[in-house]
């Protein structure tokens, strides 16, 4: 049996010889020590054996993959490296003529594609994504005039800048984005749909982050590699790749410290974690696997001794992510040698029957009537100018109003209401804003004066919930705060009078 989403076999895992108690031990695992998914998928032994989602995520929403596209545009380096666009040895400074400062550094115009793909630019600090979202100058230019301090080649510096060049480099090469090229080479032929890509200033797809997938299209980039590029029969990845792209290119990769801004080197110091390794934009582990991994718990893992991949999206608070890795192979790989059974079966389909169904609203009578109420805001950080409520039979339209423009949030009142919305929330989403962002919210009194709303942004890791404290018919103080970033969690207090 196969589904409509993924072309896999649909099998229980006892068919396919994993012991369905230890993945069951791992998921209460990961319940245990706060580490939220969205998504778990396996496979082995060419058998989808699970494929789970936590409300509100599901199998046809695409999802936020954070810097997990950096493996994507090292996958796109390497169909332009076999079809003799780009070479391993081509400078960085070759491919931008005319962006090059004058003054370039020997240390810049020595970097190289290879040294882009292996983190080793000679830059002393990497910059993050959640920084260069916020650029709206030209990011080859901004990456062009950083102080490269060290010879490149050489030590290991994780920054989503180099990944962005490597986009920039294959859309010079090949005339097209990175999304483009790979359109008829992966794309395509493994079936993906829903993706998207952002851009730069420069219509240049972000090379360290900004793809989304559906999760099983994130679980068949890694079923590609883990059959060396085939896929149904057909060559898909030029023949060779896999076995360059897992090269152990650097030994001992570490992503640094994070300040808020950008990755700085270790501590010499500071304890040492799990042992990995870097190759063509891939993180290696000692036991042969290797994966593709963004912030928050987004990963595919694939594991090569076990004839298994495992996909995960998440919501993970930032810094304990970097847990996951450690427990997906101490704690779930050893199904992969266990003693499956059907009772393991049924007792893994019973502990997570319902994890997909939407949870209740219920609310206290109100002693405040908001509808067709607007508030001016005094003065913020977050610049928000007013807030308004209508009320529209069981939805109530939460409005706010920025520099951006005017946004509104359809909250459910008996149920949870889906809709698409642009309100500004870069502070508290790793500087992601786009355009338009599917929700799932809600709104319940949890106290009669107390309006709670619930937003769910169901393509992305972030939950933002806000609280609404009517101080009297006429006033409010507005608090919103969200589930993950890698800043703050929560936004300063907004007042807001009616008028």
């Amino acid at each position: 049996m196969t589904s409509a989403h993924h072309p896999f076999t649909v099998a229980a895992p006892s068919e396919a010889g994993v012991d369905a108690h230890v993945v069951q031990r791992f998921v209460s695992t990961l319940r245990e020590r706060e580490i939220s998914l969205d998504s778990l998928l396996i496979y082995r032994g060419g058998r989808l054996v699970l494929d789970q989602y936590w409300w509100p995520y599901r199998a046809d929403r695409p999802h936020m993959m954070h810097s997990a596209t950096k493996s994507f545009v090292g996958t796109a380096a390497g169909f332009a490296l076999a079809e003799n666009l780009i070479r391993l040895d081509d400078t960085v400074a070759s491919f931008f003529p005319e962006q090059v400062p004058a003054n370039a550094s020997a240390n810049l115009r020595a970097m190289t594609v290879e040294d882009l793909l292996t983190m080793r630019t000679g830059h002393r600090v990497g910059l993050s994504g959640k920084t260069w979202r916020l650029l709206t100058t030209s990011w080859v230019e901004e990456f062009l005039r950083a102080e490269v301090e060290f010879p490149p080649g050489k030590a290991f510096t994780y920054s989503s800048a180099s990944s962005h060049i490597l986009s920039a480099i294959v859309q010079r090469a090949a005339g097209v984005t990175v999304f483009e090229y790979l359109r008829p080479r992966l794309f395509e032929p493994l079936g993906f749909s829903g993706h998207s890509w952002d851009t730069d200033p420069e219509g240049i797809c972000s090379g360290g982050n900004g793809l989304s997938l559906r999760s099983v299209d994130f679980l068949k980039w890694g079923v590609l590699h883990l059959h060396d590029g085939i896929w149904c029969g057909r060559r898909v990845l030029p023949d060779g790749w896999v076995r360059a792209a897992t090269g152990w290119h650097v030994e001992n990769a570490h992503a640094g410290a994070w300040n808020g801004a950008e990755f700085v080197p270790r501590d010499p110091g500071e304890s040492e974690e799990r042992a990995e390794g870097y190759g063509y934009q891939i993180w290696l582990d000692v036991d042969g696997a290797y994966r593709a991994s963004g912030m928050f718990g987004q990963d595919v893992f694939v594991l090569p001794h076990h004839d298994a991949v495992v996909a995960t999206t998440g919501s993970i608070r930032h810094g304990r992510h970097r847990l996951l890795s450690g427990l997906l192979h101490d704690e779930l790989v050893p199904a992969f040698s266990g003693t499956p059974s059907v009772a393991g079966d049924e007792r893994l389909a019973a502990a997570l029957a319902g994890t997909g169904d939407a949870p209740e609203l219920s609310s206290v009578p109100a002693a405040v009537d908001v509808d067709g109420k607007r508030f001016r805001c005094a003065a913020n950080p977050d610049g928000v100018e007013a807030i308004s409520f209508r009320r529209e039979a069981d939805e109530l339209v939460v409005t706010l109003e920025d520099a951006r423009g005017a946004h509104g949030v359809r909250c459910g009142l008996a149920a949870w209401a889906e809709s698409s919305t642009g309100v500004t929330g870069w502070q508290l989403h790793h500087s992601y804003q786009p355009e338009s962002m599917r929700v799932l919210a809600g709104a319940r009194w949890t106290a009669p004066d107390v309006l709670t709303l619930d937003w769910y942004f169901a393509e992305s890791p972030f939950h933002d919930t806000v609280t609404v404290e009517f101080t009297s018919g006429d006033e409010l103080r507005w608090h919103r705060r969200t589930n993950v970033n890698s800043g703050d969690t929560e936004r300063p207090v907004i007042t807001a009078r009616a008028g």
